[in-house]
């Protein structure tokens, strides 16, 4: 190779006369700036709503949907981009004018409940989560939609969203998104989202019941064939007692899932909730106690998920819900959460 250059030089020389030609250095070939890496940031609801006071709905575009009806203020909402995200003003809007050829963006928000903002897997097709995406194409081109839930959204329907842990300055997540669509970056990925605000409490689990078989027979909604010695667990935001722990839901805006322990399950470990042995169901009720039909409520099984016992003792049953998504004709039921049912005397 050496005297192959050589050769080259000096044919160059013989060529060009008196003069000789001199090569110069090789230019340098300019580096691609890398892509910009995703980041996330951290906000308590009640504190961002308080920062969009005065501004007009104009300016927020489908994000206001996020916060109507308004969400619980304690409610987690976090905010993932591969651009440049302020805790100033979060919500990144369409550039005006839009160049063509420059950058594109990518942005996603969820807003969490306080019942599911706590460590542990959250499946994002859960109805009472709050989603906004948005997205600008290098031709100017791209849109922004709003969903409960990514039931329907463009992409697989399985997302999920992972809080790994969670301190006073940020909250660590894994972000499962799935296959971007045309013009989105990479999405899926590990965070540390910074809190802009004081982090939302982590709520303690939701309330429920425990009560034996016998003591469902004599019940307003007696459990069928009665078995003794299972144990029957009511969970949900319906209203009970243990004198009543299936009192009529009708008119009240609130659900209930009911299932039943035997025996050999009454001990940790995860449970299908498919699983005839659980004989899992749910009831809700889509009215109010103002304006509702006597026969409003809705009652099934559920399409998949899984219970999972964490701890049971004499005092009550701790359960997780997982995966509890149900499509029905006129949209979703969701029981995921964690849940303390006390059982009753």
């Amino acid at each position: 190779m050496k005297r192959w250059i050589t050769a080259v030089g000096a044919l160059a020389m013989m060529s060009g006369g008196c003069d000789p030609i001199v090569f110069g250095p090789v230019e340098p070939q300019p580096t691609e700036e890398p892509p910009p890496s995703p980041n996330a940031l951290a906000m308590r609801a009640g504190d961002w709503m308080l920062s969009l006071e005065g501004r007009s709905t104009s300016s927020l575009g489908l994000a206001e949907n996020l916060l109507y009806p308004a969400p619980h203020p304690d409610s987690l909402v976090l905010f993932f981009s591969e651009s440049v995200q302020e805790c100033s003003r979060p919500l990144i809007h369409w550039p005006t004018p839009c160049v063509r050829g420059a950058h594109p963006f990518w942005q996603v928000i969820l807003l969490i409940p306080p019942e599911l903002n706590r460590p542990g897997l959250i499946d994002l097709r859960d109805h009472r989560i709050r989603i906004y995406h948005g997205v600008v194409t290098p031709d100017c081109g791209g849109g922004f939609g709003f969903s409960p839930g990514t039931w329907g959204a463009s992409g697989k329907w399985e997302k999920t969203l992972e809080i790994v842990s969670s301190d006073p300055g940020s909250v660590s997540v894994k972000l499962d998104w799935g296959e971007p669509s045309l013009g989105w970056g990479q999405i899926d990925g590990d965070y540390t989202a910074a809190y802009c605000s004081a982090a939302p409490p982590v709520s303690p689990p939701s309330p429920g019941l425990a009560f034996t078989g016998a003591r469902g027979s004599t019940t307003s909604g007696a459990v069928a064939a009665p078995d003794a010695g299972a144990l029957h667990l009511t969970l949900g935001s319906a209203a009970t007692s243990c004198e009543d722990p299936l009192s009529p839901i009708n008119c009240t805006g609130t659900s209930r899932v009911t299932l039943r322990l035997p025996p050999s399950l009454q001990q940790p470990g995860i449970i299908d909730l498919t699983d005839p042995a659980i004989d899992a169901s749910f009831a809700v009720s889509w009215g109010s106690a103002e304006l509702c039909d006597a026969y409003d409520h809705v009652t099934g099984s559920f399409d998949g998920g899984t219970v999972e016992i964490l701890s049971i003792d004499a005092g009550g049953v701790l359960a997780r819900v997982y995966g509890s998504y149900t499509n029905l004709d006129f949209g979703g039921f969701d029981a995921d959460g964690l849940y303390a049912a006390s059982i009753c005397p």
